[in-house]
């Protein structure tokens, strides 16, 4: 078993919870020969070990060639898995009628075939009952090869219904697989490219969603088509920056789960998602009271559930709510008291460091980083946009990168370093321009600290007040008005000219936009 491999084990081990770790011990000792007590005191080591040490392990097991070690991790890494399997069977359906099918299959073959056909009977209502049309599928297959093979005393109705049912669920799953397809390459494209630049971009997404679309009715479609199909809508006005469409399918996708306890049982992830999409466009439109609404009631969600959630859950539930507080923040200028609960964020972050993907982290970290700024603490920021701005991985969200550079020039004005600005300037002019898509806020802004850099004091007002009517004019344009989403310069330079901090600058504009929504 490789280094890689080893590692696999050692994470299995440290993620169980109490209660399995005691169902997997309760598993293990119903055997007790040699090898078994090996597995087992390999697994006490792994349990007790903070950081996985491959030379303790092997002082501690003594006589063992590298050989037997990579077959003693490779079993208890199985043995692990079979006894997780008997804990969740009876909290997840579609474990147990995947257990049903393998018993099905079990009797089968000793040419019970009629008791086979009784347990994929019930099988089969399991699994029409939390909608797994997969299984089904598998299910009816399976019934059909035994009514093709022996004589079980069907009628022949019954068996014209499972020609039936297969044809009927081989539409359902072509539409669901078609529209999952579809919401997963406009979520690649988005997390590759982000929002769209430019004309081009848009009528090349608009083609590629009406052309992958599937041609159905909605009342043709059950409550996971639909659920796919909403989301694919999300993704297409989200990439588009049509947030107020993309707001109204994300609701359609949240109202659909919280009017099905079987939907949220079946995938809570998938519900707890669409609220974040909801609150994300709601914070993209400035509707803070629609925010506060849909947030406020995420967060009942979230806590009445928590005890159930597993660790994957947990971790999807910090993320979503965690980026909804911010945004909360934010849209009303309370970066003081943001500050004060980023701790929480921070810790949790750590807390999941080895569980959470690059995009993820990299926008959490931007959302700090602002938070940060916006309360006058420049020089946090900075250690938050270093994060994004040391991440290789160009293909990752290249534009979260290009904002966070910058801000990082917001942080490092705001913190006087002037003589910081010039070879900064330099560097991520060189930089924007081996970007694919340069949008026309980033050029306005370097020119804007290329000139703050050179300028004496007493004309630097002046200067922020000719880029801020630039600015506000550009932020009227379709294809740049999700990058003022990003990186809200506007009230920065807005905050440098009146001599407001950015924090007041923010809440008086946030107080203008909650009367135009009332």
């Amino acid at each position: 078993m490789s280094i890689s491999k080893t590692q696999d084990v050692f994470n299995l081990v440290k993620s169980l919870s109490k209660a399995e770790k005691r169902t997997f011990r309760i598993y293990a000792n119903r055997v007790q020969d040699d090898g078994d007590l090996m597995y087992l005191k390999l697994f006490d080591i792994f349990e007790k070990q903070k950081e996985y040490d491959d030379k303790q392990i092997k002082d501690s097991i003594k006589n063992l060639d590298q050989s037997q070690y990579a077959n003693l991790k490779r079993h208890l890494y199985q043995q692990i898995l079979i006894s997780l399997r008997l804990v969740h069977k009876e909290r997840k359906a579609n474990i147990k009628i995947r257990e049903q099918i393998d018993f099905a299959y079990i009797l089968y073959g000793k040419g019970l075939y009629m008791q086979a056909l009784k347990i994929l009977g019930k099988a089969k209502k399991l699994a029409r009952k939390h909608q797994n049309d997969i299984s089904l599928l598998t299910i009816v297959e399976f019934e059909k090869t035994i009514q093709s093979r022996h004589i079980t005393r069907s009628k022949s109705q019954p068996i014209l219904q499972l020609v039936d049912e297969t044809a009927a669920l081989s539409n359902s799953l072509s539409q669901r697989i078609s529209l999952s397809n579809l919401r997963l390459t406009l979520h690649k494209y988005y997390v590759e490219k982000g929002h769209v630049h430019n004309k081009e971009e848009y009528d090349k997404i608009v083609a590629y969603f009406k052309d992958k679309l599937p041609s159905i009715k909605n009342t043709n479609l059950g409550h996971m088509e639909l659920v796919y199909l909403y989301q694919s809508y999300v993704w297409y006005y989200y990439i588009l920056n049509d947030f107020k469409k993309c707001k109204d399918y994300a609701l359609k996708w949240v109202k659909i789960f919280r009017e099905s306890d079987e939907l949220q049982n079946r995938d809570v992830n998938l519900y707890m998602r669409g609220y974040h999409y909801l609150l994300t466009c709601l914070f993209n439109l400035k509707d803070s009271r629609q925010f506060n609404k849909y947030l406020l009631e995420f967060e009942h969600f979230r806590k009445s559930n928590y005890p159930k959630f597993n660790k994957n859950t947990q971790i999807i539930s910090f993320l979503y709510v965690h980026s909804g507080r911010l945004n909360k923040h934010f849209l009303e200028g309370s970066f003081e008291e943001g500050c004060e609960r980023l701790q929480s964020t921070l810790q949790r972050i750590k807390r999941y460091d080895k569980k959470l993907d690059k995009h993820k982290v990299m926008v959490l970290y931007f959302k700090v980083a602002w938070m940060y700024l916006g309360n006058n603490q420049a020089e946090k920021a900075i250690k938050y946009l270093m994060h994004i701005i040391d991440n290789s991985s160009l293909s990752l969200r290249e534009d979260i990168q290009g904002y966070a550079r910058l801000m990082f020039l917001m942080a490092h004005y705001d913190l006087e370093n002037y003589n910081l600005l010039i070879p900064l300037v330099k560097k991520y002019d060189r930089y924007f321009k081996k970007m694919k898509e340069q949008n026309q806020l980033q050029k306005i802004v370097l020119q804007l600290f290329k000139a703050l850099s050179t300028a004496p004091i007493l004309e630097r007002k002046n200067i922020f007040i000719s880029y801020h009517k630039e600015l506000t004019l550009l932020s009227k344009s379709t294809f740049e008005k999700r990058a003022f989403i990003y990186l809200e310069i506007i009230p920065y330079t807005l905050s440098k000219i009146t001599g407001k901090s950015l924090q007041e600058t923010i809440k008086d504009n946030n107080a203008l936009l909650k009367k135009s929504y009332s």
